[in-house]
């Protein structure tokens, strides 16, 4: 059975949790933070901990932020009376919090919170363990892989709240085992951090994505922002700004249209040396975005120590955001903070209207998402933008590029 550290110093409340959430799931208890982290280091694991903001002695803001060091892969969940901007920004901040729960909160509104905890606690830990046979498997066929024959890149467009207009895309690898079929990037990107052959696949990308956007550019006067995501693992593993350098130079890419999407994930253990690779960068003329903000691995001061031009605002605080006050004032915090610092945002995981009529009140400058366009391969993304009457007719001369990875 699944299970839950539940602290809150409230007896009541308490033993309201234990009746509701008993049949489905395991349920520990704490009546103060310094006893939640004692049963979080005694007890453990535990797939979710759910804390109150206002306690007497450690507050719930206090005790998530050392339960966050504790169990850094167990999903954090707060409490609180009130919807608040300052309180989300704080509580992503210090504590990474997954989730929000507004006081009193329905049954059904906390199992469905706790389902969403047990899918993030499991994709940490198969990250975290994942099987040495299964990674090596990978890594010798990475090894082994004829990137040309068996890797693509495929674009996922972004849009502009305001006028539906598709200036931007997203470049996303997939590959095609010739035994084992399509590998998700989930399976196959930490394999490739592990051995190093990140460098090599993120150049391969990069040099595909450029010499995409130049054809673009020349044949059908396409003229629009491309993203490519770089792995944290390359601010240490090789010249960074080099391979960048390298390959807006034989592809003729505009640089101020490449776009490096930098997860939110990036260890800050070497400051000097990121950020050195980030002014390396910028001196370019690329532009650089935090991916995936609000995963529950970096903090505000996070985004306010780097020098990026762009905020994607992750999935999980737009799925539910039409009816969950916390994730709409998570939505927009950011976005306030984004405007503040000089930043663009775009939300990701845009499926329906109310998402889309959501994220444009909030004011967010750009969507990606199911309900424009699933990730295309190249040729059927030309096609998607010409049934829009987004291109050009294609000019009657081409561009030669060179070849090779």
């Amino acid at each position: 059975m699944r299970r839950v550290l539940v602290v809150d110093d409230d007896p009541f409340m308490l033993e309201g949790i234990r009746r509701i959430l008993g049949s489905r799931y395991d349920v520990v208890v704490a009546s103060s933070g310094e006893e939640g982290l004692t049963r979080l280091r005694e007890q453990g694991p535990f797939m979710a901990v759910v804390s109150d903001l206002n306690m007497q002695g450690m507050s719930g803001l206090d005790f998530l932020e050392q339960a966050r060091h504790v169990a850094p892969q167990t999903p954090r969940v707060m409490f609180t009376g009130y919807a608040c901007a300052d309180t989300a920004t704080s509580a992503i901040n210090r504590a990474s919090v997954f989730r929000f729960l507004q006081k009193p909160t329905s049954a059904r509104d906390f199992m469905n919170c706790l389902d969403d905890c047990a899918i993030a606690y499991n994709v940490a830990l198969q990250t975290a363990n994942a099987d040495g046979s299964e990674m090596n498997w990978t890594k010798a066929a990475l090894a082994l892989a004829d990137f040309d024959a068996e890797f693509a890149v495929h674009y996922q467009p972004r849009v502009d709240t305001l006028t539906g207009f598709p200036h931007a895309a997203e470049a996303l690898i997939r590959w095609t085992h010739p035994d084992r079929g399509l590998i998700s990037p989930i399976d196959f990107i930490p394999a490739a951090e592990a051995d190093g052959s990140i460098r090599e696949i993120t150049n391969w990308v990069l040099l595909k994505t450029c010499r995409n956007w130049t054809t673009w550019k020349h044949d059908r006067n396409l003229d629009l922002s491309l993203s490519v995501n770089i792995s944290p693992a390359l601010f240490e593993k090789g010249n960074l700004v080099g391979m960048v350098r390298s390959a807006l130079s034989r592809t003729g890419m505009d640089p101020s249209r490449l776009e490096l999407e930098i997860t939110e994930g990036l260890e800050m253990k070497d400051g000097h040396l990121v950020r050195e690779t980030l002014e390396g960068l910028r001196s370019l003329g690329v532009k650089l975005s935090i991916d995936d903000f609000g995963t529950g691995f970096a903090s505000m001061n996070y985004l306010q120590s780097l020098d990026v031009d762009c905020v994607k605002i992750d999935r999980s605080f737009v799925t539910n955001a039409p009816d969950n006050d916390r994730d709409r004032a998570i939505l927009s915090a950011v976005w306030n903070l984004a405007r503040e610092l000089g930043m663009k945002t775009v939300a990701e995981g845009i499926e329906n209207d109310r998402h889309h009529d959501l994220v444009r009140t909030v004011g967010i400058d750009e969507m990606q998402g199911y309900l424009f366009a699933k990730p295309l391969a190249p040729e059927t993304y030309i096609g998607w933008m010409e049934e829009r009457g987004h291109l050009m007719a294609p000019s009657p001369t081409k561009i030669l590029l060179t070849s090779g990875r």
